[in-house]
Order: C-alpha cells, then structure tokens, then sequence
C-alpha cells in the first residue's frame, strides 16, 4: 500500500536573494520581531480599552481615561519612531548592506560564483525595499489603530509632522526614498560609517526640506474675522499663515501693529478684522497624495542614478 503526499508549494529566496537575506537575517529578525511585539501590545492595548467603556474602577483595573492616555502616549511614541525610521534604513543600506561589502571585497566572492554584478546590487536595492514596505506599511496599521481613541489629544493633531507621516502613504514613499539614497550612498563612498552618516544626513536634509514645503502642495482655505485680535479656528484646522484685515479687504502681515500702541496702530492702519489662511481636515489625503508622489519620485531618480553609476563601475 502506498502512501501519497501532496507537497504545499512554500515561497523560497533563492540564489543572491537568499544570500543576501541570510548576510542580514539579524537586522531583518529584529524588525520583525519588533513589528510582531508592538502588534501584540497595540492590539491587548486596544481591546482592553474597548472593553472598559466607563470610567468606573469596579469593572476593571483602570479607566477608560487611563487606556486612553496610555493609548495616546504610545501612539506618540510610534510616531516619532516613524520619523526616525527613513534616517535608519538609509543609514543601515548604505553602510552594513553596500559599503561594507565594497570596502572590504567580499563581494567579488559572490561575483565569481556565476553572479551578475547587476543582480548582486538589485537585490541589495529589492530586499531592504520590501522589508520597509512590510515594516511601513504594519507601523502605519498600528499607529491607525491606536489613533483612533486618541485623535482628540493635541500630540497627535493630524498636522503634526510626526502623526502626518504615519497616517498615510508619505511614509512609505520616504522609506523607498532612504533605500535608495542608501544605496548610492553606499556606492559612492564605499567606507561603512562614513557612508551611513552622509546617508542619514542626506535623507534628513531631503525630509527637512520636504517638510518646509509641505504647507504649500495643495492651495489653503481661507477664512476672516471681525476680531483683530484671535484666530477663531475650529479643532483640526492647520493654520498656516495669518495677519489683520482692513476696511476695503488688503490683507496686512502680522507684524504691522506688533507694537505697544497697537490700538492706535489698528486705527493708523484702518484695522477691522483679522484674516487667516488654513487646512482643514480634509486637506490631509491631498496633502498627503502630493508629498508622495514628489517623494516617489526622487526615490526613482536616485535608483536611476545610483543603477547607472553601478554599470559604469562594475560592467
């Protein structure tokens, strides 16, 4: 009597790609492994406070206030931790997953093992791009769960550059971004920590800069008032810029009746009301499409350049 068996095909890395999984299954173990811890906590966090509707101490250990502060302190983290994250994957590709390899030599071992040169550094570009796909992507999940008890709480303000980044693709878009700035980086300079500084500063120069800008991708709304003096915006309105209204509608900078005097100046100046320029909610998604496509793109540029650089060295 025979036995038969149906073998389950099972995704394998194979050839370079498995090489260069296994080179850095520490760094990828650990992100996991954190990825897995923090989507056990979030999830405990979330349903102990869904099954703590009131703030009665009787039915549980804490109050609902108290998993909701909790809920909001690591939602807070998270997002910072989100703003970190670019700086890291660039700094970690361009040093530990290419320069090392260039400056030490190792990598013509792998070459004389029948391996393309081109497919070499493709799957030093491809691995760590999926890996911060997957580790985005799980980080924005969680930090959407999280956000949703504790949106009210001024730290994570959709605005706030750190919760901004997380709530969407954009963070996504920087990760792919530092990968391939890692990549050239590590290209170029071919020496392991020299890389990783001028990788991180790099990527951080690119956010900062991005992060001037943000504000103007997409058009505000604009609102006035009859007070002079107060913005009177609504919660989850982003002001972005703001100044005194006169009687036949010019707008004047803030800076105008900045003085002691400054009744008499509202009176110099024909003063009646303030205007402000925001925006609200809804501008997040179109913000939030404009910045990644901006991003996406000079992630394609970089992984261009960096491409023709590695064919002209090593064709």
């Amino acid at each position: 009597m025979s036995t038969l068996t149906t073998s389950r095909p099972r995704l394998r890395l194979r050839g370079v790609t498995w090489l260069v999984a296994h080179q850095h299954r520490r760094i990828l173990t650990t992100a996991a492994a954190l990825l897995v811890a923090a989507a056990v906590g979030t999830s405990g966090l979330r349903v102990a406070y869904e099954a703590t509707p009131y703030d009665d101490t009787a039915t549980g250990l804490f109050t609902n206030s108290a998993y909701r502060g909790g809920i909001a302190a690591i939602a807070d983290f998270f997002a910072h931790a989100a703003l970190l994250l670019p700086l890291l994957v660039a700094a970690v590709v361009a040093g530990p997953m290419v320069a090392r390899e260039l400056e030490s030599g190792t990598y013509k071992l792998v070459w004389s093992q029948s391996v393309h040169p081109a497919r070499w550094f493709a799957a030093k570009v491809a691995l760590p791009a999926v890996a911060v796909g997957v580790v985005t992507i799980g980080l924005i999940g969680l930090f959407r769960v999280l956000w949703g008890p504790a949106a009210g709480d001024y730290r994570l303000s959709w605005h706030e550059r750190q919760v901004f980044l997380v709530l969407g693709p954009t963070l996504l878009a920087y990760g792919l971004l530092a990968v391939t700035v890692g990549a050239l980086t590590g290209l170029l300079v071919r020496r392991t920590m020299v890389a990783m500084s001028a990788a991180g500063l790099a990527t951080g120069t690119v956010m900062a800069a991005m992060f001037a800008l943000s504000e103007h991708l997409w058009a505000p709304a604009s609102a006035t008032s009859g007070d002079p003096d107060s913005v009177q915006s609504v919660p989850g309105e982003f002001v972005v810029d703001t100044g005194l209204l006169t009687a036949s509608g010019e707008r004047l900078p803030e800076g105008v009746c900045f003085v002691p005097q400054y009744a008499a100046c509202y009176t110099e100046h024909g003063v009646v009301g303030r205007w402000w320029d925001y925006h609200p909610d809804s501008h997040l998604w179109p913000l939030q499409l404009v910045e990644t496509g901006i991003v996406l793109a000079l992630a394609a540029a970089v992984a261009y350049a960096a491409l023709r650089i590695f064919r002209s060295r090593h064709a």
